[in-house]
């Protein structure tokens, strides 16, 4: 009995000990994954965009992009998108060779993104199936998607052009990307630019003035660009006058064109027309290629496109160009 009595002891010691040491061992990891009220709140940061607040806890892997304005910030912040939606509609799944698919920025974009569809008509059903971690948009998207994107993922739409422009934009997405540097970074190196080219081109630039013109392709049809346009205020910010007689998108005719006095014309091909074809277009006709301006060789020509992606990057290129434009 007595003998029977020690067993029994040593068994449930034994027992004891073996359930102490699985406890332990399975609760150590918990206890080191395992976060307070405190540390989560501290991992979580509200941004303020057109569609209200958005709280945004740790970090967005997964980042979408409905409009080229917003993937052109992405970029310049070093994040490669994992969804993007273009202009016009590719017939693909994936931006499998995003430097021929996507103008003037897919040489930037390493990733292969998933095609979300068009900037005016994304898909719901792509995104759902993608599951992002944070999804940009455009604020002319927000009124019919704001509260369907955001059952989906965290959600911001922003107004990228107008008075603002890209600036604060970029700012807001930086925090909710923990990319705030990358943000001063990018903005110093853009005013730097500004500063350098509008000195280097002051000599032939300072007080002239410049009309921008959408072309498109049927019976040369035209509008003038606004003054609150990304081009417009670009060119302003290098020193131009810019003339904007008549603003907004209503088509104007080619005597009206040839009626307005500007020392510059830039002339950007939109819709289905390209620079060969409005250039053709300018040289064949009578009345455009005997403006002032066209035959002193002041005309110059550049893809729409340019002012529909309104972003950091872009405003590079195009500085750069107007600087290579008017250098002797």
């Amino acid at each position: 009995m007595k003998y029977w009595f020690r067993y029994i002891k040593l068994l449930l010691l034994s027992l004891c000990t073996l359930i102490l040491v699985v406890a332990c061992n399975s609760s150590t990891p918990q206890l080191q994954s395992r976060q307070t009220p405190e540390s989560i709140a501290s991992d979580c940061r509200v941004i303020e965009h057109d569609g209200g607040e958005t709280k945004i806890c740790g970090q967005p892997q997964k980042v979408v992009a409905l409009s080229p304005a917003l993937l052109d910030i992405l970029l310049s912040l070093g994040v490669q998108p994992t969804g993007y939606a273009e202009v016009k509609l590719l017939n693909t799944k994936v931006f499998d060779n995003p430097s021929q698919q996507i103008p003037f920025l897919g040489d930037r974009v390493t990733s292969q993104p998933v095609n979300l569809g068009t900037r005016h008509n994304p898909s719901i059903e792509t995104l759902l199936q993608l599951k992002p971690d944070l999804i940009l948009g455009e604020k002319f998207q927000l009124e019919a998607n704001y509260k369907l994107f955001s059952s989906i993922a965290p959600t911001a739409f922003f107004q990228t052009e107008g008075e603002t422009g890209w600036k604060p934009v970029m700012q807001e997405t930086a925090q909710a990307l923990n990319r705030e540097e990358q943000a001063k970074q990018a903005i110093a190196s853009y005013n730097q630019l500004v500063e350098t080219v509008k000195r280097q081109i002051a000599p032939v630039a300072s007080g002239q003035t410049m009309i921008v013109l959408g072309w498109e392709n049927v019976s040369n049809q035209s509008f003038i660009l606004s003054a609150n346009s990304f081009v417009c205020k670009l060119l302003k910010d290098l020193g131009f006058d810019i003339i904007v007689e008549i603003s907004g998108v209503s088509n104007i005719s080619i005597e009206a064109v040839a009626d307005i006095k500007a020392d510059h014309i830039l002339v950007m091909p939109t819709g289905d027309n390209t620079i060969d074809n409005a250039k053709q277009q300018w040289q064949n006709d009578p009345i455009l290629r005997l403006i002032p301006a066209v035959k002193a060789g002041k005309i110059y020509f550049l893809d729409y496109q340019i002012n529909r992606i309104r972003g950091p990057i872009v405003a590079e290129i195009f500085i750069n160009q107007i600087r290579q434009f008017l250098q002797p």
